[in-house]
């Protein structure tokens, strides 16, 4: 009896899927758990946590298709225009809840009181570094972006603007890991 032949191709296909949407999921719920979180500004840190996430997974996702675009490899310039933006808007999103949240931060008794009376250098160095990093991402997207859209398909015959975009969607994502990380410290040290 002849089996099927499995492609090797569309399983690794179908594995990163699986694994990107478990791990998508699952930092979603890390946030999605923020709504029952026992504060009044449970709902600000939520969709603040989820937009941020949502950002790191998209940045991820075209950080990795822009490592063809650095090679010169094909590229499907359709998809990575929605990517981009999606990007783009993803990052707006974390960057207006950010300052939503942030309000609370630096308000009275807020986490930046506890931390600059229990751990001043951490606020002095990582919290003020933050504040200015988490936000390079949007600007840089839009960037991208915009030069995906007016140069439509016919991108592919500028391998230079190829790699100006590689470098700014690498750029903005090294930048959103680092809010990441830092907004992940500050949530570990002191929820909001």
């Amino acid at each position: 009896m002849d089996h099927p032949a499995i492609d090797a191709h569309q399983l690794t296909k179908f594995l990163i899927r699986f694994q990107a949407i478990c791990a998508l999921v699952l930092l979603l719920m890390v946030s999605g758990l923020d709504f029952f979180f026992p504060t009044q500004y449970a709902l600000k840190a939520a969709v603040h946590g989820i937009s941020a996430i949502s950002a790191l997974v998209v940045g991820t996702f075209i950080t990795h298709r822009a490592y063809f675009l650095l090679r010169g490899a094909r590229t499907n310039y359709k998809s990575l225009r929605k990517w981009t933006a999606a990007a783009t808007l993803l990052n707006f999103l974390g960057a207006v809840s950010g300052n939503w949240i942030y309000m609370r931060y630096r308000g009275q008794d807020g986490p930046r009181d506890w931390i600059l009376k229990n751990v001043p250098d951490f606020h002095n160095v990582l919290m003020e570094f933050k504040e200015f990093v988490s936000l390079f991402p949007f600007p840089l997207m839009v960037v991208a972006t915009f030069t995906l859209f007016y140069y439509k398909d016919h991108i592919h015959l500028r391998h230079d603007m190829k790699q100006f975009i590689a470098i700014i969607m690498m750029t903005s994502w090294f930048f959103l890991m680092l809010g990441f990380v830092s907004g992940l410290i500050l949530a570990k040290l002191r929820f909001v």
